[in-house]
């Protein structure tokens, strides 16, 4: 009998504590954080080459398979399920009438080691990560000698500056983030290093900074109008504060535009197993409990980070914390089908495998791994390599 290497293994490594400080040159400051180890220094995810064929695959078809069901949710005109209030929907609906061009997204996959790959969810409009996958887990491919492996699935970089001309975008493009966010503006720097490798200028602004201008409408604190803006800070919080009444007024274009709530609310579970009942790349989900057989998880349709999980019928119940201040919205349950654990020296890990979109192709993978089967923000990065 032949012994079949298994899709995914996990790897202990001699411990590398240098890298991270290595990787700051590149951004990435925010590896230790709070004391707490972000980034997993003596381990790498070990995948064959058939286990990345099968995530590009599932990336592809899902990516198709949303799209189809996004049509289907704005044709019938129902945004219940979703959270939207009735100003966030329709800015979703104009949004999604106009087309307007997507730059990435983010697929949750759960990869067993037999090669089978399910969709958790996707994030498709503020997906966190970018950085370590993009940039630094390539530098650490390159740097680190006793690392298995001759490849690595990464093309994010190049996806990304080959993207940038294709989104009809001014020439000055603003990328905003929460100020005291280092993960985030780290990620926001980069994407402003992409996009002046396509040729654009690019500015930071800090979302507080925005303002409004009557005649020009978003601008910065010089009353730069803001012609094209990436942010990284979601819809529906900018609906809730007090200048959300003005965001059907303004100009501006959006990445990711108000659209890409359609593909990133958790509602969007609900509709692709109405569509594509038992499909093997989907869970089971419903915004009824009682139509999941067996265990199942409670997620809120808006909901980021891991925020406000619920995991029942399994034997010992969990849960995540909510998030504070931020709108409540329909939870969404979606059949319970635990990460598959990996054996460390302080216990089993559970990664979940982070696909990048980029437009509408597959082009790379960043892997997190938490000690619990609910993936959090405060969960470890830990680079990969292909066989």
């Amino acid at each position: 009998m032949t012994h079949r290497q298994p899709a995914i293994a996990r790897r202990h490594l001699p411990r590398d504590d240098a890298f991270p400080s290595r990787a700051e040159a590149l951004g990435f400051g925010f590896h230790s954080p709070e004391g707490r180890e972000y980034w997993a220094r003596d381990a790498c995810y070990v995948l064959t080459q058939d286990a990345v064929a099968a995530m590009e695959a599932a990336g592809r078809e899902l990516n198709a398979m949303i799209a189809a069901a996004v049509d289907h949710v704005v044709a019938r005109g129902d945004y219940r399920a979703f959270g939207f209030s009735p100003r966030l929907a329709a800015l979703v609906e104009h949004s999604h009438r106009l087309g307007e061009p997507s730059l990435y997204g983010r697929f949750d996959f759960r990869l067993d080691a037999d090669g089978s790959v399910k969709l958790f969810e996707f994030n498709a409009e503020t997906p966190a990560a970018l950085l370590e996958a993009a940039s630094v887990q390539l530098a650490w491919f390159e740097d680190t000698r006793d690392r298995p492996g001759s490849d690595q699935w990464n093309a994010i970089d190049d996806a990304l500056v080959a993207r940038w001309p294709r989104m009809n975008l001014p020439h000055l493009i603003h990328f905003s983030a929460e100020r005291g966010r280092e993960d985030e503006i780290a990620q926001v720097a980069y994407l402003m290093a992409t996009a002046r490798a396509a040729g654009h200028d690019a500015a930071f602004l800090p979302v507080d900074d925005i303002s409004w201008q009557d005649g020009a409408g978003f601008v910065t604190p010089d009353g730069t109008p803001l012609a094209a803006c990436f942010k990284l800070y979601p819809w529906d919080w900018l609906d809730i504060e007090e200048g959300g009444r003005l965001l059907p007024l303004g100009r501006t274009r959006w990445i990711e535009p108000a659209r890409r709530m359609l593909h990133a609310s958790k509602a969007i579970l609900v509709t692709l197993w109405e569509m594509f009942p038992g499909h093997p790349l989907l869970l089971p989900a419903s915004l009824d409990r009682a139509a999941i057989d067996g265990p199942a998880i409670g997620k809120p349709a808006l909901g980021l980070e891991g925020w406000g999980m619920r995991v029942e019928g399994t034997g010992r119940d969990e849960s995540t914390e909510a998030a504070e201040g931020l709108p409540a919205s329909p939870t969404i349950w979606q059949q319970w089908c635990p990460l598959p654990g990996h054996a460390t020296p302080h216990g089993d890990a559970y990664p979940v495998m982070g696909v990048w979109m980029v437009g509408d192709e597959p082009a790379g993978l960043g892997i997190r791994e938490g000690d619990d089967r609910v993936t959090t923000f405060e969960d470890r990065f830990v680079p990969h390599v292909i066989l």
